[in-house]
């Protein structure tokens, strides 16, 4: 069985921070039959003997990413900001870029792994005048689809969906210039970069929506077993 390490979600409770993942991640791996194991923030030189045991990485949803990693000021929309979490997945990312261990990235995970690589982002897609309605106020209800997205080039996706199909949004920030080395595979109708490989590299893929609330999405997950 592959073991995938997920990098954990910080959540403050009344007792203090806490570093978990969302139960829907979790689901979502276990249906393509992935053992997985929580990764938080920790000494490099621990994570360094870690990840070798590793069969691939899960970025996944979360806040905004510093704008200082990518050479911009704070923008007023900016969210709330999450340095410990930054430096744990900039680092996972550019490891997997290195060494050639599988990762995905989901929402804020590709956006993470495309700051890593050189990228930047947009800090608020509404003030960047992206047409559609890309951030809901609350999560995507379980199974709601919301925008269209259309295929560009051959990569893992095309061989779980069509074309041209539906996901769920829930960000407000976005992929302005790519990273060195990742190419779009997927866009949105009013030209927003909704998914991004690493070319040369068995698999790196970030992907904008979420598909761990789409089951029909969670194929998506079993590329780990196909590398």
């Amino acid at each position: 069985m592959r073991l995938i390490g997920v990098a954990a979600q910080r959540r403050t409770l009344e007792a203090g921070p806490f570093w978990g993942l969302q139960e829907a991640y979790l689901e979502a791996l276990a249906s393509q039959g992935l053992a997985h194991v929580l990764i938080p923030p920790q000494p490099q030189s621990r994570l360094e003997r870690l990840l070798p045991h590793l069969d691939g990485l899960l970025l996944p949803g979360g806040g905004d990413v510093d704008p200082a990693l990518y050479g911009e000021e704070p923008l007023p929309e900016l969210g709330e900001v999450d340095p410990e979490r930054d430096g744990l997945e900039i680092f996972l990312a550019r490891y997997a870029a290195a060494k050639g261990l599988p990762l995905l990235g989901v929402c804020r995970g590709v956006q993470v792994l495309n700051v890593a690589l050189g990228g930047s982002l947009h800090q608020d897609l509404g003030r960047a005048g992206f047409a559609l309605q890309h951030h809901q106020k609350s999560p995507p209800a379980w199974g709601a689809l919301g925008h269209g997205v259309e295929l560009l080039e051959e990569s893992p996706l095309g061989r779980l969906f069509p074309k041209a199909f539906r996901v769920n949004s829930y960000h407000h920030q976005g992929l302005k210039a790519l990273g060195k080395g990742l190419k779009p595979v997927a866009k949105a109708p009013d030209g927003l970069v909704e998914a991004v490989v690493l070319e040369g590299h068995p698999l790196y893929l970030g992907v904008q929506w979420h598909p761990e609330r789409l089951p029909a999405h969670w194929p998506l997950f079993g590329l780990f077993k196909e590398v």
